[in-house]
């Protein structure tokens, strides 16, 4: 009889057969009690894993037999992963200087190596499967952007960068890096990336596409699940430390926030596609909003966000 593996100790391969509830499991459980920044560091240690591992022969089998609108819908929803995590890669170092203490910066030095991961994982894709034409990374990425929606390129190419740069120029400011972190850590990924990768892996799964991606993918929403609990660790430490910066962290999820929601909602056609499938368009916008009151509960903050805007 097989033993059952946790999401927290399988590994590459095993993480195919892991539920993607499991994996999100992950994080609510940190949320119960906090892991300290040294247990986030001998966490990632762990959870080790290579995208040179990944074989995607597999997938690129599957890629052939696919129609150019099944391609094109693939193309346009993991471009926006690709790019999310090189933009991300680009925005982290600034905060690694700014960590008012050691133990902090440790930890978000292994998050810097992650998301470095995440985007060679993702080029490794779209060059062995999707056989995209670019010469380099770079060019990679460009063809990428094209495929954003606008309030997702908003977050990734404006918000994100700008906010890192703040944060470079004046190290010292603790209200510029908390806003940092609300933006990166608990709007970026926390919210945004969590609840793409949720629908998609159960997606995939679902259709048993992919399954390269899938192992990968699986591997990367762990990788994840670690920095948000960071992100949380860190607010919740720094309203603690003075509770005048529940002012900051309001208002910058009163600012992100509904941007980053709209990014989670589909376009009016593939609404409409949806519902016409008998599948709920909001999942994602509703997942990604009660993803994020939990963890400012555990932040320590009660603040209204946005709800559904229409019943279509």
């Amino acid at each position: 009889m097989s033993l059952e593996i946790s999401a927290e100790d399988a590994n590459l391969e095993q993480l195919q057969d892991v539920p993607v509830a499991d994996i999100l499991q992950t994080i609510d459980q940190g949320l119960v009690h906090l892991p300290t920044y040294r247990e986030l560091y001998y966490r990632w240690e762990r959870q080790q894993w290579q995208t040179q591992e990944i074989d995607f022969i597999a997938d690129r089998i599957q890629w052939e037999d696919m129609s150019d609108e099944e391609r094109q819908s693939h193309i346009t929803t993991l471009s926006t992963f690709f790019q999310g995590e090189a933009c991300v890669t680009d925005a982290l170092a600034p905060y690694v200087l700014a960590a008012p203490n050691e133990e902090m910066r440790i930890f978000l030095t292994t998050q810097l190596v992650d998301e470095s991961r995440h985007t060679v994982f993702f080029d490794h894709f779209f060059r062995e499967v999707v056989e995209i034409d670019a010469d380099g990374l770079e060019e990679a990425l460009a063809l990428a952007r094209q495929h954003i929606n606008q309030a997702t390129s908003h977050i990734l190419l404006e918000a994100l960068p700008e906010t890192a740069d703040r944060i470079r120029q004046d190290p010292g400011n603790l209200p510029h890096l908390i806003e940092g972190v609300v933006l990166y850590h608990l709007i970026v990924e926390g919210t945004m990336a969590l609840a793409g990768q949720r629908a998609l892996l159960e997606r995939f799964r679902e259709e048993h596409v992919f399954p390269a991606l899938c192992s990968g993918m699986a591997a990367l929403t762990r990788d994840e699940s670690r920095h948000v609990l960071f992100g949380v660790r860190f607010l919740r430490d720094m309203l603690q430390q003075d509770s005048a910066h529940a002012t900051v962290i309001a208002q910058a999820i009163n600012h992100y926030a509904p941007i980053a929601l709209e990014g989670l909602t589909p376009s009016e056609e593939l609404m409409q596609l949806m519902l016409s499938e008998g599948d709920d368009p909001w999942k994602s916008f509703r997942y990604g909003r009660d993803s994020l009151r939990k963890k400012l509960k555990v932040i320590g903050l009660e603040i209204k966000l946005p709800e559904i805007p229409t019943q279509a």
